[in-house]
C-alpha cells in the first residue's frame, strides 16, 4: 500500500519531468539559409508556433510527441521530440511549388484555400500547344473561357471569361503580368475602315510563361475592382531557382508550316462564262412570261420569233465562245507559309538567390502574300536576399520589338471595306494578272463600271506596316518586418509605342485616284504603376488568418498622331516623304491623361482548413469620372466547406476531396475615353475674310452624372476530389448582373449632338461550368490522363435605357446594313433581319403574295406585317421592311466543349486536344455576293449549280432560242435565279446565317525525350494545329471573326483573314 501511495504522488512529477521546452532550428536543407515563417505543430493537437527571421522556435512538448514541421514549397516532415534542441533540415518540393501555389492577384495561396473560382493552367500543358500567341495557348484548356482565333501574323485575339457584360467595354480581360496590370498593346489608327487590332499579348514570349491563372468569379476578381469585370487572367513567367541550384540553359526550335485551312469552292473560269450567260437567259424568260408584258406572256405554246417576241433581237450571250482563261484568285493570293522561332534561355540559382534570361526570335509568314509579322523579346528576373536575408529584390524587364505587313480589312475601294479576301473569293476568274502597260480600268465592265484593282495587286502592292515597341521594368521590395508581417514595395514603368504607316501606289485604283496616298500614324502610351502592401498571416490553434492592405496608384499618358497626304512624287520612296505630297490633311493629334487610385482590404480565414471565410473590400477613384462620381466600393464575400474532413467523410476511400463554395462580390467597369463627362471643345478651319483661321466649337456634350458600370456576380461551386484525387471535378454555377452600361445615346437632332456618354441599361449573364480531370493509368512505363471542359453561358440584355426598347448596332457590309439589335429580353447582339421561305417558282406564285417586286427566280421574303390602308384594309401591294423583321440569329454559343488526352510511353508522350461549339450563329457578309447570283461577279459553284434556271437554250452560233422545260429548274432549289436585273436582294435576311456550330482537332503534340546524364536532356516534338475541322459553316473558319475585339459585332466574318492549319517540328535542349 505504501509502495501504490508513493507511486501515486510520484506520478504528476514524472509527468512534469516528461515535458520539455524544446528549441529548434530550421533551414533550408539546398541553401543552408534559416527558414522564417515555418509552421510547426504538435501532431494531433491544435498547438503550435512559427519560426522567426532567424528560422528559430520554441515550443513547449512531451517527450515522444511527433513535431510536423510544415513550409509552402518544402516537403513536409515529421520529427519526435526526444531532447530539448533540434536541427531540421527542408527539402525542397518543387511539384508543390508548381501545382499548390496558386496566384489570386496581389498574393498567392495554397490551391488547398481556394474559396473562389480559379483555373491554373501550367507550363508543362501549355508547352504542348505550340503557337505563337499566348492568347491561343489557352484554348480548351479552362471552363468558361472562350479564344477566338485569328490567324493573322501578329493578329488580335479576342478572350471572353462567362459571356458579354458591356455594349462598349468589350469582352476582354485584365491581364497582370508578373503583377502588373497591363494595358494590352493597341494598333495605331490606319486608312479608313482599316485593320484588326494586334494580340494584347503580343509582347510576351510564349516560352517565357510559367503558369497562368483565370479568375472568374467577383470572390476573385474583386481584388481588381473597376477593372476586373471581364475576368482576370494572371501571367507568371519562369524565374530561376527551380532546378536544385543548378545553371540550365535552354533552346528552342520550332519549324511552322501554315496553309489555308480550305479553299472555298467558287466558280471557276467555264462555270464562270456559263453564269454569265444564263444570267441573260433567265432574265429573257422571266421578261418574256410576265404577265404585265404588252403584247401577252409567253405560256411555252408560242413560237419564240423575233416577231412574237422583240425582246430576242437584242439577245446577246456575253461569252459564246470560253475566253480560255481560268483563275483562281485564292491560289494566286494564298500561299503556303514557313516560319520559325528560336528561343535561348538560361536559368540559375537557388530558390533564394536565383535569375534567369531569355531572348526570343521569331519570324512568321502569312498565308496571304506579302504579310508577315516578326518579333524580338528579352526578359530577365532576378530575385537576391539582401540585409541578413531579410529582404527580397525582385526586378523583371521584359523588351519586345515587333513588325510585319498585314492584309487587314479596309485594303479596298468599294466603300473602302472590300479586303483582300472579300476580292479572293467575288473576283472574276477570267480575269488575269496586269501586263504591263495594263490598268485596272480593264476590269470595269464587268464591275457594275467601277474600276477595281485585284487581290493580288492589293496583296502584293499595298504597305500596311505595323510596329510595336514594349518595355517594361518592374521592381519590388518584399521585407519580413514580423515573422506572421510581410511588407511589399513595388514600382513599375511601361512604355509602349505603335506605329502605322500605309501606302497605296499607283497601279492599285485608289493610288492612281489620288497619285499616291499614304499615312503615318502612332500610339505612345507611358504608364507608371506604384503599389504598397502588408500582409498578416499567423496560425493558432487552428486558426489561419491571412489579411492584406493593398495601396496601388497607376498614371497614364496617351499621345497620338494620325497624318495623311496625298499626290506622291513618286511611289519608291511610299510614306517616308510626305515633304513630296500634294496635299498633306491637318494632322489629327490627342493628348490624354488617365489615373487610378486605389486601396484594398482583404481578410481571409479558416478553422483546420475546414470552414473558410474570405472577404474583400476595394475602393478606385478613376480620372474619367465627373467629381461626384470618381471613387466606387467594389466589396465580395466567399465561403468554403471542406466537407471531406468532416468525420463522417475523412475516413472515406472514394471521396478524397470535397469543398463547397459560395460567393458574392461587386466588380466595376469604366470603358470610355477620358473627359467624356467635361464640355470639350475642338478645333475647326474655316475661311472668314478670304483668310483661312482657327475656331473651337463644343464637340461633347457635358454629363456630371457620368458613372462606373457595376456587375453583381453569385457563384456556388463545388470541387470533387475521387480514389485520392486521380479523378477531379469542378462544378461552378453563376449568375452576373450589369448595371448602368456605358453606352453611346442617340439625342435628338434639336440637341445640337449626336450622341452622348450616359449610364443606361442591364446585361444578364448566368451559366454552368464543369471541368474534369482524371489520371486513367499511371505507371513507370505507361500514362494515360484525360481532362476535359463544358460551359453554357446565357446572356440577356434585361434592360436598355428609359426611352427605347431596343437599338440597332453598327453598320457592315458592303451596303452598310445593320443586321445586329439589342433589344430588352433578347441576347446582346443578336442578328435581325427578314425571314425567307425560298424562291418563287413562277409568275403565279409572285403575283399571288402580294409582295412588290416578287418574281419567279427571286427570293421569297416572309411578310410577317401587313401594310394597312387609311380604311384599316390590307394594302395590295406590300413591302418587305423593318417592320417585318424577325430575330433570325444569335451569336452566342448554347455551350463550349473541349477534351484533353494525354498519353505517355515510355520516353515517347502524346497529347490531342478537341475544342467544339454548339450553336453561335455567323453572319457571313460576303454571302450577299456569292450566294446572291444577282451581279457580275463570281460566286459559290453551289449556288449557282442550285439555283433557279429558266427552261430555255440558246444557240450559241445561231442565237437560235428554244423551249426546254427538261432543262429548266424552277422548283425546290436554293438560290434565286441569276439575272442582268435582279430584284431586291440586299435586304439582311436569313440567308446570310449560318450555324457556327464545330467539333475541331485542335492540337495533337507528339514528342520523344531522351536523357542524358547530369540533368540533360533533349526533346524532338511534331506538332499540328487546326489539323481537321467538321463543321457545316461554308466560310473560311466557324473561329475566325473579323471583328473579334468589338462587343457589339460579335459573329460577323466580312473578309476576315482565313482560318489556317499549322505544322511544327521542333527540339527543345536542356543543358
Amino acid at each position: 500500500m505504501k509502495k501504490l501511495i508513493l507511486m501515486i504522488l510520484m506520478l504528476p512529477l514524472s509527468i512534469v519531468a516528461q515535458k520539455l521546452t524544446v528549441n529548434g532550428t530550421v533551414t533550408d536543407e539546398e541553401t543552408k539559409q534559416p527558414l522564417p515563417g515555418v509552421v510547426v505543430m504538435i501532431k494531433n493537437s491544435t498547438k503550435g508556433t512559427v519560426t522567426d527571421f532567424d528560422g528559430l522556435f520554441e515550443i513547449v512538448a512531451q517527450k515522444g510527441d511527433i513535431l510536423v514541421v510544415s513550409y509552402i514549397g518544402m516537403k513536409k516532415q515529421e520529427v519526435v521530440v526526444e531532447n530539448q534542441n533540434v536541427n531540421i533540415q527542408l527539402q525542397s518540393d518543387y511539384s508543390q511549388l508548381d501545382e499548390v501555389v496558386v496566384s489570386v492577384g496581389y498574393f498567392d495561396v495554397s490551391k488547398k484555400d481556394l474559396s473562389g473560382s480559379i483555373a491554373q493552367v501550367t507550363a508543362e500543358q501549355l508547352e504542348k500547344n505550340r503557337t505563337n500567341s499566348i492568347e491561343q495557348m489557352l484554348q480548351g484548356q479552362v471552363a468558361g473561357v472562350v479564344v477566338s482565333e485569328s490567324s493573322e501574323p501578329g493578329g488580335g485575339i479576342a478572350v471572353s471569361i462567362r459571356g458579354t457584360n458591356s455594349m462598349l467595354g468589350g469582352t476582354q480581360p485584365l491581364y497582370i503580368v508578373d503583377g502588373i496590370p497591363i494595358d494590352p498593346l493597341t494598333d495605331a489608327e490606319g486608312n479608313a475602315g482599316s485593320g484588326q487590332s494586334q494580340s494584347s499579348l503580343s509582347f510576351l514570349n510564349p516560352n517565357d510563361i510559367e503558369k497562368m491563372e483565370v479568375l472568374k468569379d467577383a470572390a476573385a476578381t474583386a481584388v481588381y475592382g473597376s477593372r476586373g469585370a471581364n475576368g482576370v487572367i494572371i501571367v507568371t513567367t519562369k524565374s530561376g531557382g527551380k532546378d536544385g541550384g543548378k545553371d540550365v540553359f535552354t533552346v528552342t526550335v520550332d519549324n511552322f508550316v501554315t496553309d489555308v485551312n480550305k479553299y472555298i469552292d467558287v466558280m471557276d473560269g467555264p462555270q464562270f462564262e456559263d453564269y454569265m450567260n444564263q444570267r441573260v437567259i433567265n432574265q429573257l424568260y422571266v421578261d418574256i412570261t410576265d404577265p404585265q408584258r404588252a403584247g401577252g406572256a409567253f405560256d411555252g405554246s408560242q413560237a419564240l420569233t423575233q416577231g412574237n417576241y422583240p425582246e430576242l433581237a437584242s439577245l446577246n450571250l456575253p461569252y459564246p465562245t470560253s475566253t480560255g482563261v481560268n483563275n483562281n484568285w485564292q491560289d494566286l493570293t494564298y500561299k503556303i507559309a514557313f516560319s520559325n522561332a528560336y528561343n535561348f534561355s538560361y536559368r540559375g540559382g537557388d530558390r533564394i538567390n536565383n535569375s534567369t534570361m531569355s531572348l526570343g526570335l521569331q519570324d512568321t509568314e502569312g498565308v496571304i502574300i506579302n504579310t508577315g509579322n516578326k518579333r524580338v523579346t528579352f526578359n530577365t528576373n532576378t530575385r537576391r536576399k539582401a540585409f541578413n536575408d531579410k529582404i527580397d529584390f525582385f526586378t523583371r524587364t521584359n523588351v519586345a520589338y515587333n513588325t510585319g505587313n498585314t492584309s487587314s480589312v479596309g485594303n479596298s475601294q468599294i466603300f473602302q471595306q472590300r479586303s483582300v479576301v472579300s476580292q479572293a473569293l467575288q473576283f472574276q476568274p477570267i480575269f488575269g494578272l496586269l501586263e504591263p502597260g495594263q490598268d485596272d480600268d480593264i476590269y470595269a465592265d464587268l464591275n457594275e463600271n467601277n474600276i477595281l484593282s485585284n487581290p493580288y495587286t492589293l496583296a502584293k502592292f499595298v504597305t500596311d506596316n505595323k510596329e510595336s515597341f514594349n518595355f517594361i521594368q518592374n521592381l519590388s521590395v518584399s521585407a519580413k518586418l514580423t515573422p506572421k508581417l510581410t511588407g511589399v514595395l513595388k514600382g513599375a514603368f511601361n512604355y509602349q509605342k505603335s506605329k502605322r504607316d500605309s501606302y497605296y501606289p499607283v497601279n492599285t485604283t485608289r493610288g492612281r485616284r489620288n497619285n499616291g496616298e499614304g499615312t503615318q500614324s502612332f500610339v505612345e502610351n507611358k504608364k507608371i504603376y506604384a503599389e504598397t502592401s502588408l500582409r498578416y498571416r499567423n496560425n493558432f490553434d487552428g486558426h489561419r488568418i491571412d489579411a492584406i492592405l493593398v495601396g496601388t496608384l497607376e498614371q497614364n499618358n496617351i499621345r497620338t498622331m494620325f497624318n495623311k497626304g496625298f499626290g506622291f512624287g513618286s511611289d519608291a520612296t511610299t510614306f517616308h516623304t510626305f515633304e513630296s505630297a500634294t496635299d498633306v490633311l491637318v494632322p489629327i493629334a490627342q493628348f490624354r491623361e488617365i489615373g487610378l487610385l486605389s486601396g484594398l482590404f482583404r481578410v481571409g480565414y479558416n478553422y483546420k482548413r475546414k470552414y473558410y471565410v474570405d472577404v474583400n473590400a476595394r475602393m478606385d477613384a478613376s480620372s474619367k469620372f465627373a467629381e461626384n462620381n470618381k471613387s466606387a466600393i467594389f466589396p465580395s464575400v466567399a465561403l468554403a466547406w471542406a466537407i471531406s474532413k468532416e468525420k463522417f467523410l475523412e475516413d472515406s476511400d472514394a471521396i478524397s476531396n470535397l469543398k463547397l463554395r459560395l460567393s458574392y462580390g461587386k466588380t466595376g467597369s469604366n470603358p470610355i475615353a477620358p473627359y467624356q463627362s467635361l464640355a470639350l471643345l475642338s478645333p475647326i478651319r474655316y475661311n472668314f475674310n478670304n483668310q483661312l483661321v482657327t475656331g473651337y466649337y463644343e464637340s461633347n456634350l457635358a454629363n456630371d452624372d457620368l458613372s462606373w458600370e457595376t456587375t453583381d456576380q453569385y457563384n456556388a461551386g463545388l470541387d470533387i476530389g475521387l480514389f485520392d484525387s486521380k479523378v477531379n471535378i469542378t462544378f461552378d454555377a453563376y449568375h452576373k448582373r450589369t448595371y448602368d452600361l456605358l453606352q453611346n445615346v442617340t439625342l435628338p437632332a434639336s440637341n445640337g449632338f449626336a450622341t452622348i456618354v450616359d449610364n443606361f441599361g442591364e446585361v444578364e449573364n448566368k451559366g454552368i461550368e464543369v471541368g474534369i480531370n482524371a489520371a486513367l493509368f499511371d505507371t513507370d512505363e505507361f500514362g494515360w490522363s484525360v481532362s476535359g471542359n463544358f460551359s453554357m453561358n446565357r446572356n440577356k440584355l434585361v434592360k436598355l435605357n428609359s426611352n427605347l426598347e431596343f437599338q440597332l448596332g453598327p453598320s457592315v457590309g458592303f451596303s452598310q446594313a445593320n443586321p445586329i439589335m439589342f433589344m430588352e429580353g433578347q441576347p446582346l447582339g443578336i442578328f435581325w433581319g427578314a425571314q425567307t421561305d425560298g424562291i418563287y417558282q413562277d409568275w403565279d406564285e409572285a403575283i399571288a403574295s402580294g409582295i412588290d417586286g416578287a418574281a419567279p427566280g427571286e427570293i421569297k421574303y416572309r411578310n410577317n406585317s401587313v401594310s394597312l390602308d387609311d380604311n384599316g384594309q390590307p394594302l395590295a401591294t406590300q413591302d418587305i421592311n423593318f417592320d417585318d423583321y424577325v430575330q433570325i440569329g444569335d451569336p452566342n454559343p448554347d455551350f463550349t466543349v473541349a477534351i484533353t488526352n494525354n498519353f505517355r510511353f515510355g520516353n515517347w508522350d502524346m497529347s490531342m486536344l478537341f475544342t467544339g461549339q454548339k450553336g453561335g450563329d455567323i453572319f457571313w457578309v460576303d454571302s450577299w455576293s456569292l450566294t446572291g447570283n444577282q451581279k457580275s461577279t463570281n460566286g459559290l459553284t453551289s449556288a449557282y449549280t442550285d439555283s433557279w434556271k429558266a427552261p430555255l437554250t440558246v444557240d450559241a452560233e445561231s442565237g437560235t432560242v428554244s423551249y426546254d422545260p427538261a432543262v429548266g429548274r424552277t422548283a425546290n432549289v436554293g438560290n434565286p435565279a441569276p439575272l442582268t436585273d435582279p430584284g431586291q436582294r440586299a435586304l439582311v435576311s436569313d440567308r446570310q446565317l449560318f450555324d457556327g456550330s464545330f467539333v475541331r482537332l485542335k492540337n495533337i503534340n507528339i514528342g520523344y525525350t531522351h536523357k542524358f546524364n547530369k540533368g540533360r536532356s533533349l526533346r524532338l516534338y511534331a506538332t499540328g494545329q487546326n489539323l481537321a475541322t467538321w463543321t457545316n459553316y461554308p466560310g473560311y473558319d466557324p473561329e475566325v471573326q473579323t471583328y473579334n475585339k468589338d462587343p457589339q459585332r460579335r459573329g460577323v466574318d466580312f473578309g476576315g483573314y482565313p482560318g489556317t492549319k499549322t505544322y511544327t517540328l521542333g527540339l527543345k535542349f536542356n543543358y
